[in-house]
C-alpha cells in the first residue's frame, strides 16, 4: 500500500508532463485536476507514516506492558512455588516431631527462616497461654536470646496481648523500634532494646485452637519481612493452621494417647477419634477410608533376630506411615504388628494412581531395614482398604469399618502378601 501511494503521484506528474508537451492548451487545465490529486496523495502518505509511527509506539508500549505482566506472573508463580514447598516442608517437619517441645521448636524455626530478609536474620520466639495464671509464658526461641526478655511470662490482660487475643489476627508494627509508642519495648529489657535497632519491626502471629489463642509467635524482623507478612497473610495463616492443628493435637492427646514404642496413637485413642472423624465426614458429606496394615512374616523376624530388632522394624514402619500421610490423617498402632490409618475425605480405590495404601506398600518394600547393626533386611506389608461412602454408609460405625478392612487384609494375606486389597 505504501508503494502504491508513492507510485500514484509519480504517474500523475508524468501524465501531466506528457499532456503539457503534447497539448499546451489542455495541459494547464489538466494540471488543475492533477495537482490537487497529488497534494492529497502526499498528505495521505504523511498521515499514514504518522499513523504507523504512532502505532509502532503503542505496540512498543503494549509489548513493554506485556513483558511486565509476564514478569509479574512469573514472579508470583515463583513465590507460590516457594510457599508450596515451605508448606510441604513445614508439614513434614511437624509430622516428624515426636512431642510438644519438638513441635514448638519446629514452629519457631520455620517462622524465623521465612522472615529472613536480605538485610539479615530475624529473631523469633513462642509464648504459650497458661489458662490458670492467665499469662503467656516463654516456651522456645530461634536465633533468640531469652535473657533479653524482661520477664518469663506476660499478662494476657496487657493491652498488646489483649488486642491479639480479641482480634485473633496477625499484627505487624513496621519501623517501630524507637517510636514513643513502640511495642518492641514491651517484651525487652530496657538496656537491650538498642540491640534490636537494626531489626526495627515486630510481628505477632496468634496460634488458635478451638477458637482460643493458645500461643503467640513473636518475631523481631526487618521492615521488608514485616511488610511481606502483611502482603502474604493468606500464606502465613496456612502456616498458623498447620501449627495449631499439630501442636493442639500434641497438647490434647498426651502420653495416654500414644503408643510408647511407635509414637503413633494407641488403640484406645483410635476408637475415640474414629467416632469423631465419622461424625465430621457426615457433617461435611465426605467419604472416609480405613487402612488395616500388617507386617508380613513379622513373627519370623522376631524369632530369627530377636524382639529388640523386631521393635526397630515396628518403629521404622511407623515413621514411614507418618511420612506418607497428611498431617490431618489418623495413624495408630492397632496391636502387635498391625496398624490402622484413617483418611477423612479420601475414597481410596485400586484405580487411584495416588493411592496412599499402595504408596505405603511400595515405600516399605523399597526400604532397607538394618538388622543387628549391619545386615540388610527386606520387609513387606499387606493392607486392606475399605471406604465409608456418603450417604450409603453414613450409619456405619467404627467397628464395622475395622471388620471390613480386616477382611480385606486377610484376603491380601491369602493372595500372597505384599499387596493391597480394596473394597469391590
Amino acid at each position: 500500500m505504501n508503494k502504491l501511494l508513492i507510485i500514484l503521484p509519480i504517474i500523475g506528474i508524468v501524465f501531466l508532463i506528457i499532456f503539457w508537451v503534447i497539448d499546451p492548451l489542455t495541459g494547464p487545465g489538466l494540471s488543475v485536476i492533477t495537482i490537487p490529486f497529488m497534494a492529497l496523495t502526499l498528505v495521505a502518505i504523511m498521515e499514514r507514516k504518522k499513523g504507523e509511527k504512532e502505532l509502532a509506539e503503542k505496540l512498543k508500549i503494549f509489548q513493554a506492558e506485556k513483558d511486565e505482566i509476564i514478569k509479574d506472573v512469573q514472579r508470583k508463580e515463583k513465590i507460590h512455588e516457594e510457599q508450596y514447598q515451605a508448606l510441604r516442608s513445614f508439614s513434614r517437619d511437624l509430622a516428624a516431631s515426636l512431642n510438644k517441645e519438638q513441635l514448638m521448636r519446629v514452629i519457631v524455626s520455620t517462622f524465623s527462616k521465612l522472615t529472613h530478609s536480605p538485610s539479615g536474620d530475624s529473631q523469633c520466639f513462642l509464648l504459650s497461654h497458661d489458662d490458670l495464671a492467665h499469662v503467656f509464658k516463654y516456651e522456645a526461641g530461634d536465633n533468640f536470646d531469652s535473657t533479653t526478655l524482661k520477664a518469663s511470662s506476660f499478662s494476657a490482660e496487657d493491652d498488646l496481648l489483649k488486642t491479639i487475643i480479641k482480634s485473633k489476627k496477625i499484627r505487624t508494627f513496621l519501623s517501630d523500634i524507637f517510636g514513643g509508642d513502640s511495642n518492641i519495648g514491651y517484651f525487652l529489657k530496657e538496656e537491650r532494646i538498642t540491640c534490636f535497632s537494626q531489626l526495627g519491626s515486630l510481628a505477632l502471629i496468634p496460634l488458635i485452637l478451638e477458637n482460643e489463642v493458645w500461643g503467640i509467635v513473636v518475631i523481631f524482623c526487618h521492615e521488608s519481612a514485616a511488610a511481606r507478612i502483611n502482603n502474604e497473610q493468606s500464606f502465613y495463616l496456612l502456616l498458623v493452621a498447620q501449627a495449631s492443628i499439630a501442636l493442639g493435637s500434641a497438647i490434647h492427646r498426651g502420653l495416654a494417647s500414644i503408643d510408647r514404642l511407635t509414637q503413633l496413637y494407641n488403640r484406645t485413642f483410635l476408637q475415640k477419634r474414629m467416632n469423631e472423624e465419622t461424625e465430621f465426614c457426615n457433617r461435611q458429606l465426605l467419604p472416609l477410608s480405613v487402612l488395616m496394615i500388617d507386617i508380613d512374616h513379622f513373627k519370623e523376624i522376631n524369632d530369627t533376630y530377636g524382639h529388640q530388632e523386631g521393635d526397630m522394624v515396628l518403629k521404622k514402619i511407623a515413621r514411614i506411615i507418618s511420612n506418607c500421610v497428611r498431617l490431618t490423617d489418623l495413624c495408630a498402632r492397632y496391636g502387635g504388628e498391625e496398624f490402622v490409618v484413617v483418611l477423612p475425605g479420601i475414597a481410596e480405590n485400586s484405580d487411584d494412581k495416588f493411592s496412599i495404601a499402595e504408596r505405603l506398600r511400595v515405600t516399605v518394600e523399597n526400604t532397607d531395614f538394618i538388622i543387628l547393626g549391619e545386615k540388610r533386611l527386606k520387609v513387606t506389608i499387606s493392607a486392606g482398604v475399605t471406604i465409608r461412602k456418603y450417604p450409603e454408609d453414613k450409619e456405619t460405625g467404627m467397628e464395622e469399618l475395622i471388620i471390613r478392612a480386616d477382611r480385606l487384609l486377610y484376603k491380601a494375606k491369602n493372595d500372597g502378601r505384599n499387596c493391597v486389597r480394596y473394597d469391590a
